[in-house]
Parts: C-alpha cells; structure tokens; sequence
C-alpha cells in the first residue's frame, strides 16, 4: 500500500521544476528526479557536487550571493545557467526558501529550478531589435541632416546668387530708364524689388529650417537663439535662450539633435500650448548634456501619454527618436505653476 511518504515523494518527483532542499550549512540532501534526469547525474553525484551543473560563468556570483543570503535567512531568486546531460547549457529561474522551526531557526532550505531559455531567447531577440531600430534611427537621422546640408547648400549656391544678380538688374533697369517711362513703371519695379526681397528672405528661412548656418559656424547656444528669434517674430511667443558656464561644445550629431528636438518643441508650443513665453536653457554637466523647454502655456498632462486610445504623435515620437539615436532620453511634464517642461539628457 502507497504510503503518504511515497505520493509525496512522486508528486515532487512528477511536478514540472528540478527541485532539491539544502541543510543550514549548505549541504545538498535531496534532489528530485527531473533534477537527475535533467542532469544525467546520479543520486550520488549529485549530492557530492550540485554545483558542478552551474555555467562556471555563473558560478561565483552566484556563490557570493547565495551566501548573504542564506547569512540573511531571507528568499532567494537568481537566473543561471545549469548544464543538461548532453553537455548544453539552458538558462534556469531558481528560488530557493527558508523553513524555520518552532524557535524561528532555519531548519531547511526548499528550492526548484524552472526553465527559462525560451523567455531569456526571446528577451535577447528583443533587446537585439531594439538595438538594431536604434542603429536604423540614428542612421535615418544622418542621412535626413544629410540630405538638409546638401539642400540648403544647393539653395545657397543656385538661387542665392541669382537672387541677388536680379535684385541687382531690377535697380539697374530703374535707374536707366528714361524719366517719363520711369514714373509708369516705377510702381512695377518697387513691387518687383520688394517681392525679389521677399523670396530671398523666404529662402534664407527655409535654408535656415533645412540647416543654419550658426549651427555649423558657433554651436547649438548660437543657433538656437538665431531660430528663436525667427520664431517669436513669427508667432509672437517671446522665446529666451539661456546657457550654462561657456563649455566645450558637444559632438556634432548631439547638437543636431538637441536643435532639432528643440524646433520641434516649440512648434508643438506654436500649435497646441497658447503659451506666451518659451525658455529654452542649456546645461552641460559632469557626464550629460542637458536641454530643457520651458513654455508657460496651459500644460500637459504627462498621463495622456500613456492612455491607448491617446496615440503618441508624431511629433513626440520624432524627438523621441532623435534623443535615443544619440543615446540620450526625453522627458516631458507639467509645471507646477502651470505650462509644460521638455527635458532631453544627453551622455557627453
């Protein structure tokens, strides 16, 4: 007759995890039978060198944690790798736990071992795909500020000194013609002017959006003063630029980015805040590079962000992009006195 001892002994032995138990002083005194089968060990061998079976990668942290703890009386739960029979090594979730006796000393340690390789390959895919969509962002960044440089510099190039060569022949052809021709097309000619120095401007503006030249020539503190002008004359939203103890400027693809998460910032201002005010301050630090935009308008509930019906848009997901493809991260939230504060760190 199956005796309780014995149903016992075969529901740990069919239960789905390697388990054992251990004295208080360290000494393996059973193991199941998934363990055995697992590990190709005999009963012997087993209670000799449990051990033997952790990846020796694995083995001294393990040990040196595994002894606090136990010094400690308190769970333990760590991940290893524990060698199966034919020699391949699959990665194990093990906790172990305390039995104490009536006095509250430990008696017995109870411990399995579950199966995680699956979870652990697939956390290892996906940290490789994030690694991979973070390459792809900072390459799709370099071939967009790329293809910006090379069209602003065309603008510049082509159009630029055309521009100015008609200008130039719009004065000349006034100042030839003959005094009664003069006053019928003087209007014309003026209108000409004007509109000729309206698309020059217009130009020069989207040369600036495209790539400012005070980007490449003086660093992030000069253009983002440069386009916070152009953007307070345009809105009306007063925008100040405030900057940190003069410092060594950042690498380049850090300062493209900051810039253009900072345009993106204040055309988000421009749209949806109806702020009055914008500070935009610079802060190089020890082991960052920080930027932060500062509007006074009617805030931002950091919690819509996360709501599913609410999707992030596009705006948001581009700066957050930009900062990640240079291995930085983006944070935005509510002002206490109200209006929304973006804040991008960056490691220098």
């Amino acid at each position: 007759m199956q005796t309780e001892e014995d149903r016992l002994r075969v529901v740990i032995d069919t239960i789905p995890a390697m388990a054992w138990s251990v004295l208080p002083d360290g000494t393996v005194d059973f193991v199941n039978q998934r363990w055995l089968d697992y590990t190709g060990l005999s009963l012997e061998e087993a209670l000799a060198a449990a051990n033997s079976i952790v990846h020796p990668d694995d083995l001294p942290g393990i040990l040196e944690r595994w002894r606090t703890d136990m010094s400690l009386g308190r769970d333990c739960e760590y991940e290893m790798r524990l060698r199966r029979a034919d020699g391949d090594y699959r990665w194990f979730l093990v906790r172990t736990v305390p039995l104490r006796d009536a006095r509250g000393s430990i008696a017995k340690w109870y411990g399995t071992s579950t199966d995680i390789t699956e979870r652990k390959d697939a956390e290892n895919a996906l940290r490789d795909s994030g690694v991979q969509l973070r390459a792809l962002a900072r390459r799709l960044v370099e071939v967009q500020e790329s293809e910006r440089k090379d069209l602003a510099r065309e603008l510049h190039d082509r159009l630029g000194p055309t521009l100015t060569m008609l200008s130039i022949n719009l004065r000349l052809i006034e100042d030839a013609l003959p005094s009664y021709l003069g006053q019928r097309v003087s209007k014309m000619l003026t209108d000409s002017c004007e509109q000729l120095e309206g698309a020059a401007m217009a130009m020069r503006n989207v040369m600036g959006e495209l790539r400012p030249q005070e980007l490449d020539d003086h660093g992030l503190q000069s253009a983002l003063s440069w386009y916070a002008r152009q953007f307070s004359e345009r809105t009306g939203i007063a925008v100040s630029v405030h900057a940190g103890a003069p410092d060594e400027r950042p690498a380049v693809p850090v300062e493209i980015a900051l810039f253009r998460i900072a345009q993106e910032a204040l055309n988000n201002v421009a749209k949806h805040a109806r702020a009055s005010s914008v500070v935009i301050a610079l802060e190089p630090r020890t082991s960052e590079y920080a930027m932060s935009v500062a509007d006074d308008g009617v805030g931002y509930r950091a919690a819509d962000e996360s709501r599913a019906r609410r999707p992030l848009k596009l705006g948001m997901v581009t700066m957050r992009e930009r900062a990640q493809a240079v291995g930085g991260h983006l944070r935005i939230e509510a002002r206490p006195g109200g209006g929304t504060q973006l804040t991008v760190s960056v490691p220098r």
